[in-house]
């Protein structure tokens, strides 16, 4: 009797334990059907607002304004503002216009630019809209001390040095391009044109290659804290150890800038919100205010600081002999090194391979010695070019 009950005993507790289990199976799928996905308002009603990017340049340089749109948070690709006017007016009344380049583009070889009057950019889009900028003055620009860098288990860091004797700058902004040259793990002295090798030409050499970068991070600096109007030793760039930059020769063109403090706190708040967040103690984005404004429809916010100054500007080199430390450089072609086996093709594969227009697959490396067939290996073993560079070697370049 006593088995009996507690048989049954169990049997109850099975069946109310089923039952939460199925109320909870029916309750889930009714909370799934009424899920429904969240779409962020800055993506369900993302604005279109101009963005100004660019600087004039007072100097005998050209000046180049570029023109955009904001976009939605999931868009990777960028909304050019094209067929715009561009002028900048000054309190003479003389107008300098920067023509449209290329979609977007707007650029001047040359403004002639007076640092004794003051002046205002003003837009007029495609469709309708006007914008103005706060004046501003042609500010003179210190030339930079000097560039140098520093070796250490970290890698190259590269320092700016620069000062004003009048004691009149106070606020600095820098940025850089940087130019380095690499070279592939098997060089091909031969080509194929017109079903036959000849003997590669110097000018299309494609085991030495060059890339150019334009930098992407802000720099910005102030000495007004000091007594004296002095920069030393900003760190402007840093190369991590194995770089590919650093693998043979490498070089860097530094450009300052002279600024307002308007200018400075624009270009700071910036790099705040854009690069030196996501830590609990990094600074907390806030609202970036520039000095132009829509004047359309002045409630309409503008991205952009638009400024003008004379350019200083200085190149150096770095050869990887220079470095004081072992570089460590891993090649970019060791993910390719076990597919960089030469291979013999016959003369119908070379037409197949080598007859088609377009980036080629495979590149030549001569016939065998006393053999027949072509001699041939995967392009990015032996192409510089494969691996985005240019064969061209800069006209500024050493050797």
């Amino acid at each position: 009797m006593q088995k009996t009950e507690k048989c049954m005993s169990r049997k109850s507790s099975l069946t109310w334990y089923a039952g939460w289990v199925a109320v909870l199976a029916v309750f889930l799928l009714a909370l799934e059907e009424c899920r429904e996905p969240y779409v962020p308002p800055a993506i369900q009603n993302s604005p279109s607002y101009l963005v100004v990017d660019g600087f004039l340049n007072g100097g005998q340089d050209s000046s180049v304004i570029r023109l955009s749109r904001t976009r939605n948070l999931d868009s990777l690709s960028t909304v050019p503002e094209p067929h715009a006017q561009v002028i900048v007016i000054g309190d003479d009344s003389v107008t300098h216009p920067l023509y449209e380049e290329t979609n977007g583009y707007y650029g001047s070889p040359q403004l002639g630019l007076n640092g004794n009057i003051k002046y205002r950019l003003r837009i007029f889009t495609n469709n309708g809209q006007s914008f103005q900028s706060d004046t501003f003055s042609v500010r003179s620009t210190p030339p930079i001390d000097s560039v140098t860098w520093k070796n250490d288990n970290s890698g190259v860091g590269i320092y700016v040095n620069a000062h004003d004797p009048l004691n009149n700058t106070w606020y600095y902004r820098w940025d850089y391009t940087e130019t380095w040259q690499y070279h592939t793990y098997i060089q091909s002295s031969f080509e194929w044109v017109n079903d036959q090798i000849i003997h590669r030409p110097a000018s299309d050499q494609i085991y030495d290659c060059w890339t150019t970068s334009n930098s992407t991070d802000i720099h910005v600096s102030t000495t007004t804290l000091l007594a004296q109007d002095v920069v030393s030793n900003y760190l402007l760039n840093t190369i991590p150890t194995g770089s590919e930059k650093m693998s043979k020769e490498y070089s860097i063109l530094v450009r300052q800038y002279a600024i307002t403090a308007d200018a400075y706190s624009y270009w700071q708040n910036l790099k705040q919100n854009t690069e030196q967040v996501g830590g609990l103690f990094d600074p907390q984005p806030s609202q970036v205010t520039g000095n132009i404004h829509c004047l359309s429809n002045p409630k309409d916010p503008v991205l952009g600081f638009i400024s003008a100054s004379t350019v200083s500007s200085q190149r150096i080199f770095i050869s990887t002999n220079d470095l004081t430390l072992a570089w460590g450089y891993v090649p970019y072609y060791t993910a390719f090194s076990a597919t960089c086996v030469i291979t013999n093709f016959q003369l119908p594969q070379m037409i197949q391979y080598f007859d088609v227009p377009g980036p080629l697959s495979y590149t030549l490396l001569g016939q065998p010695t006393g053999g027949q067939g072509y001699l041939v290996v995967p392009s990015e073993c032996a192409d510089c070019s494969a691996h985005g560079g240019s064969n061209i070697k800069p006209s500024y370049w050493p050797f």
